[in-house]
């Protein structure tokens, strides 16, 4: 084992241990062959993943073989893209397509203000003339908003009269359809449309739903079908307590139909749009609850147990988010750990899950939301452990955590933020402080009430009215925080100004950070 205390200046908050190694490796071949991906086909990088291979293999008993074992992860993962998002196979072609048959496979989310996107898998496609061919491949469909938010809106929606009073009026000859009313995974449904034009080889083929109601197939398992139900019920929930309920949905699920934009607005001016994105902060909550409510069993193994039974049920409720995975697999992997008798490190631990990430699930690599999970989380264990160091016994313990995670997670994530998004909210750092602890009572408080009305439905309009009382005050905070203004990159050379000044000051951070530690080792001897 690596003896971290006779490593030179400045490994001691960086440790390069061999997996370390192999998933910087990894990240980097992998985002720097999607960035290129213009000028490499999928030939080219697949020799690329030979060559590696078999340099890996002739220095297999030495350190590089660990960068080598990185870069054939990172090449197989985009070769693994090339065929996720190949043309669909199929005997039709795309540009006479008039509809198409196809299975979710999951959840629609808002993409701009027209319309909501969901990845789905090709069943068959028809023209106009009624010719129909049998078809596989993934694409990405978009529906317009209105269709999706008045299908979400208590299942009243005016656009399916198409498959009720309209049916009813219709001839007897012509087949009543059923309009789809639930955009979750695993529906199957027909929808008129046209394809797009492919951006890239990596990218998934578009599909534009128009405005006619699709209509409804069927589901792909009654599982799947129990999940929407539940899904679709607990929004029906939610809806009738208001802001609290449209902020404790978008926290359990992602959904955020019924958040106004003015505060999702809010949250993000306020830098703290991460706060309603599903995160691992979401993991520990549930399970922190549901460890309090296993410790009713009496034995702590059997909490243990019913905790992770918990969190597995949340993930799958909530949707496999890319930062939820993360989360649940690091989980795991700490339990295996443990239960073998070792004790990993949790920055081994995230870049073992990392590998595997990108290796098994490399479309969730392309997505903000795995940059910023992986990300902040690597912040606050390099970056955040450095500045707790620097400023341990200045500031209070309680209020020092939480402060320096945020820096580090938003100095970590920086050159990610500004060149995706455009903007940086430093008054985040201060926000999170304030903000996640009451946003983590809301979520736990939200939890037992939902429990508890479920269970004795007369109690809702009391929770509401709590809730919201609960909302007020958070909202009212985040109102103050948002009136800072984010930093907005207009010119290439801010962008680079606003990625590297605060990846730097990490830097800096780690770097003085081991220096008060060899003076204080001296100082002991």
């Amino acid at each position: 084992m690596v003896n971290e205390k006779k490593l030179k200046f400045p490994y001691r908050f960086f440790v390069l241990k061999p997996i370390v190694v192999s998933a910087c490796a990894a990240v980097l071949s992998f985002y720097f062959f999607c960035a290129v991906e213009n000028y490499f086909n999928k030939f080219l990088i697949s020799l690329i993943f030979i060559l590696s291979l078999i340099i890996g293999f002739i220095f297999r008993k030495k350190k590089r073989f660990f960068i080598f074992a990185g870069i054939v992860t990172g090449s197989l993962a985009v070769l693994h893209l090339f065929f996720i998002y190949a043309e669909p196979c199929s005997l039709g072609e795309l540009n006479k397509v008039n509809s198409i048959q196809a299975e979710l496979t999951g959840e629609a989310y808002p993409a701009g203000e027209k319309y909501y996107a969901a990845n789905a898998k090709l069943i068959s496609f028809s023209y106009k003339n009624g010719a129909k061919f049998s078809s596989s491949g993934n694409i990405k469909i978009f529906f317009p908003s209105e269709m999706v938010l008045q299908n979400n809106a208590y299942g009243v929606s005016a656009y399916k009269a198409f498959g009720t009073a309209a049916a009813a009026h219709a001839s007897f000859s012509v087949p009543r359809k059923i309009a789809l009313t639930n955009f979750s995974k695993g529906v199957r449904f027909e929808a008129a449309g046209h394809f797009g034009t492919k951006k890239s080889s990596i990218s998934p083929l578009a599909f534009f739903a128009d405005k006619s109601v699709p209509e409804f197939l069927g589901w792909k398992s009654s599982v799947l079908r129990f999940r929407a139900f539940l899904r679709f019920y607990l929004m029906r929930l939610l809806a009738e307590w208001g802001s609290a309920g449209g902020l404790l949905l978008a926290l359990l699920s992602a959904n955020r139909d019924f958040l106004s934009k003015t505060v999702s607005d809010a949250f993000r001016n306020a830098g703290l749009a991460h706060v309603l994105a599903l995160s691992g902060m979401h993991v520990s909550l549930v399970s922190l609850t549901a460890l309090q409510m296993g410790s009713i069993f009496g034995k702590k193994s059997l909490a243990i147990k019913f905790s992770l039974i918990s969190i597995i049920f949340f993930v799958w409720f909530a949707g496999a988010a890319p930062s939820l995975n993360r989360a649940l697999g690091m989980m795991i992997l700490i339990i295996l750990g443990r239960s073998l008798g070792l004790q990993p490190s949790m920055l081994p631990v995230l870049c073992t899950m990392l590998i595997f990430h990108i290796a098994v699930k490399p479309d969730d690599a392309l997505s903000l939301g795995f940059m910023l999970s992986y990300g902040a989380l690597a912040g606050i264990l390099i970056f955040g452990s450095a500045v707790f160091d620097i400023l341990n016994g200045k500031i209070p313990p309680k209020i020092l955590g939480s402060f320096s995670a945020s820096i580090g997670a938003q100095t970590f994530t920086a050159p990610i933020v500004i060149t995706k998004i455009g903007s940086l909210a430093p008054i985040g750092i201060i926000a999170s402080v304030v903000i996640s602890p009451l946003i983590s009572a809301f979520l736990i408080f939200g939890l037992a009430a939902i429990f508890i009305s479920l269970l004795f439905p007369f109690t809702g309009f009391i929770f509401s009215y709590l809730l919201n009382g609960f909302y007020d005050v958070i909202y009212f905070f985040i109102k103050i925080f948002a009136i800072v203004k984010p930093f907005t990159a207009m010119t290439f050379f801010e962008t680079l100004a606003f990625c590297l000044i605060p990846f730097t000051a990490g830097l800096v951070c780690m770097f003085y950070a081991d220096k008060m530690l060899k003076i204080r080792e001296s100082l002991l001897r």
